[in-house]
Formats: C-alpha cells, sequence, structure tokens
C-alpha cells in the first residue's frame, strides 16, 4: 500500500465496518506458502511460544547464563536476519512514519543509554534481542498478512498454554508454583511453563485473539471457541487477578459491535439497571458491607483484604521505582536493567512507563505514554474490533505490571508492536 494512499492515523475507516463477520481484504485465492511465509510464521511462532517459556522450573534468583538463553537469543538472531532482508525495500519507511517513528524513538533512545547503563553486557544483549523482534514484526505482517499472522501468534499462545497444563499436570518442579505469601504459608498455584501473573496474560491474550479472529469472521466460531475456552480455563487455574479483570475489559470493546447496536444497547442498559436496584437493595438491608468485604477476602492469596488495598504491594514498589528515577532522570539505568535495580520490589516497576522511565530516564518514560495516548485514540476514532479489545487489555493490564521491558521479547512485547503497527500498515 502506498504512503499517498494510507490517512493520518494509518487506516483507511471505509475497509472496516466494525460488524461481525465484514469483509476484511480476503481474497478467494487460497494463500500459498512460499519459504518466506513459512520463515516468517514459524518466528513468530517461536518468539510467542519459545521465548515466553522456561523449562527449567523455578530455580531461585538464577540469573546465570543457560541453554535456554542461548536459544532465545538465537531466536531472536534469526528475527533480525529475516526482518533486516525486508528493511531496504520494504519496511523501512514503516519506522519513520506515525506510530512506526514511536518505535524508532523508543529503540533509539535506549541504544544511546547504553553507554551509561549499569551492566552494559546484560542491557546491549536485551537490546539487541529488542531490535532483532522489532526488525521481523514489520517484514512478517506485510509478508503474511493480516489473518496469517495474527492465526501464528494464536498458535504460539495455544503452545503455550499446553504446554503449561503439561507442566502443572505432569511435572509439578515446573507448573506448580509456589508463592510464600506469609511466613508460615505458602500458596500454591498453576505457573505451567512461567510465573502464574505471566501465564495469566497468556491466556488472556488467548482469549482475546481468538475472539477477535472469530468475530471479524476470519475464523470459525467453532475453533475459536476451543482457544477461548482453553484461555479461560487456564485464566480461572493461574489465579492472576489482574489477568482477569483486564481481559474482562478488553472483552467490552472486542465485542463492542454486539453491544453498541440500537436493540442490544438496549439490553445493555436494561441489566445495568436492574444490577443498580440490587446494590441499593442490598445497601437497604445492610447486607452490602458484608458481601463485598466476603468477596474480596476470596479475592486474596493471604485471606487479608489488606494486599488489595495495597494491589498487592505495588503502592510499595510504584513509589521505590519513583524515587529510583528521580535519582537518574535523563538516562535512567540501561535497557532492562530493574533486575539490578528492583531486585527486592518484584524485578521490576509493575507500570509500563514507569519501567521504561528507569530504564531510559523521562525521555523513554514520554514515549510509551505516547504509545499509549496512540493507541487509545486509535480505538476511539476508528474501532477494529479484532484488535482494540487486546490493545485496551495491554493498556490496562500495564498500570499494574510490566509487559514491555522482557530481556526475551515474547508474546507481550511482539503483540504490543504489532499493535501499533496495525493501523500503519493496514493489514
Amino acid at each position: 500500500m502506498s504512503a499517498s494512499a494510507t490517512p493520518p492515523i494509518g487506516l483507511n475507516p471505509q475497509q472496516f465496518s466494525g460488524m461481525p463477520g465484514a469483509a476484511r481484504n480476503t481474497s478467494s485465492q487460497a494463500t500459498v506458502w512460499t519459504i518466506d511465509k513459512i520463515a516468517c510464521w514459524l518466528l513468530v511462532v517461536l518468539v510467542v511460544f519459545i521465548n515466553g517459556a522456561d523449562f527449567r522450573g523455578a530455580t531461585g534468583e538464577d540469573f546465570e547464563v543457560h541453554w535456554q538463553i542461548y536459544m532465545r537469543l538465537m531466536i531472536a538472531f534469526m528475527c533480525g536476519c529475516v526482518g533486516a532482508l525486508y528493511l531496504p525495500s520494504k519496511t523501512i519507511r514503516d519506522f519513520f512514519t506515525l506510530p512506526g517513528l514511536l518505535i524508532t524513538a523508543y529503540i533509539g533512545w535506549y541504544a544511546l543509554t547504553l553507554i551509561t547503563s549499569i551492566d552494559k553486557a546484560y542491557c546491549t544483549a536485551a537490546w539487541v534481542s529488542l531490535v532483532g523482534v522489532l526488525l521481523l514484526i514489520p517484514a512478517a505482517m506485510r509478508v503474511l498478512g493480516g489473518f496469517n499472522y495474527m492465526f501464528a501468534i494464536a498458535t504460539g499462545l495455544t503452545l503455550y498454554l499446553v504446554g503449561s497444563w503439561i507442566a502443572y499436570l505432569f511435572v509439578p518442579e515446573v507448573g506448580v508454583f509456589k508463592e510464600q505469601v506469609t511466613m508460615t504459608y505458602v500458596y500454591e498455584r498453576m505457573g505451567g511453563l512461567g510465573h502464574p501473573n505471566e501465564l495469566g496474560f497468556y491466556s488472556a491474550f488467548t482469549i482475546l485473539v481468538f475472539s477477535g479472529l472469530a468475530i471479524s469472521g476470519r475464523l470459525s466460531w467453532l475453533v475459536a471457541s476451543i482457544g477461548i475456552l482453553l484461555g479461560a480455563v487456564t485464566l480461572l487455574t493461574c489465579f492472576s487477578r489482574t489477568a482477569t479483570l483486564t481481559c474482562a475489559l478488553g472483552l467490552l470493546f472486542t465485542y463492542q459491535a454486539y453491544w453498541r447496536r440500537p436493540g442490544n444497547a438496549l439490553g445493555v442498559f436494561l441489566i445495568l439497571g436492574l444490577g443498580t436496584l440490587v446494590v441499593f437493595a442490598a445497601v437497604g438491608t445492610g447486607e452490602l458491607d458484608w458481601f463485598i468485604e466476603s468477596t474480596l477476602t476470596k479475592l486474596t492469596k493471604s485471606g487479608s483484604t489488606d494486599e488489595l488495598s495495597t494491589a498487592t504491594g505495588r503502592t510499595e514498589i510504584w513509589a521505590y521505582g519513583i524515587k529510583m528515577i528521580g535519582e537518574s532522570p535523563l538516562f535512567g539505568y540501561g535497557y532492562c536493567s530493574a533486575r539490578f535495580i528492583m531486585e527486592e520490589h518484584s524485578y521490576h516497576c509493575h507500570n509500563i512507563v514507569l519501567n521504561a522511565a528507569m530504564y531510559g530516564g523521562v525521555v523513554s518514560g514520554l514515549i510509551v505514554a505516547g504509545m499509549i495516548a496512540y493507541q487509545l485514540t486509535a480505538v476511539v476514532n476508528f474501532p477494529i474490533p479484532e484488535v482494540d479489545g487486546i490493545i485496551v487489555f495491554m493498556c490496562a493490564a500495564g498500570m499494574v505490571d510490566e509487559l514491555l521491558g522482557a530481556p526475551s521479547p515474547a508474546a507481550s512485547v511482539l503483540i504490543w508492536f504489532s499493535l501499533l503497527f496495525w493501523r500503519q500498515l493496514d493489514v
């Protein structure tokens, strides 16, 4: 698609009706799977599945170089090689027009901060891995097209969840996560091939990606329902409250084409009205306080609602992160340096803007804030059901967790930057 045919925000609104089953630049001809398509498809699957998986299980605070790290570096290297092949002829302009320009500024500023990073070798390796994956994204999107690219992501997510269930059921030393909640109480939940919160995000991504593919008419509901069910069951089992709540918010925007219809909108308002009446009735009988306290207690791991009032300790983490950013506000501490700074605070700031500011100072924090603003503005102005739910989910989840600054770019990193390119490339 030529640059002159692309509107300012990168989207032709006439191509997307926003209604379920609407045509999306489909072709009557079957996809011809050439070598370049197969290579791009496999690399997307590997980034999502392999780079996000930990096959070794709980190893404590182990940051030594091991075989999995070499494997992830090799995948990132292959991504960079394939992406570089398309850079001169097809994708170079994608990185210098909005919103791709934000991505260029993002990696460019981090490159400048490498010389002042707290651990130059570690930060440089993480940055190079990020650049490799970013080079692949627009190339793979152009080569595969929207459906095949998103289906590759869906395949990687499905493999991750299936692998997590195998680990959870048959290899408990890998798949069962034991969390020391109090001095005497250890809480066990499903971790699968990673941390339960990471598994929760993968589950939410699976639900939202399959829902988007189905509601856009690109995938049958029969096939999509299998992926949605797998994601939902995994999400409940790993007990990730952040992923559950933000996934529900994302689904509202994925299915907005339904509830925004005049007839359906009336039903939504009736349900909200009945819910309001129930709440007022509960207040009048004095049962509401007890219900809220009882419900909130069930949502905790320790049995104390103090766990929720501090966002599971996040308020303390945010305060510490802001303090550390204030001590190095211009260049930060280097890309993915949180493991050296936040070792007593979950190894990251639990916020994508704060984490970016810690890595590269206030400048990188503002760049990420600009990405969020662009994404949410696009959702409002040019709704696309198959991706809007994922955008809203990531923006909401990113306020309380870290989804971008991964030393080995996996699902959340790949999906975030793919969504930034989505409207620009008009896939």
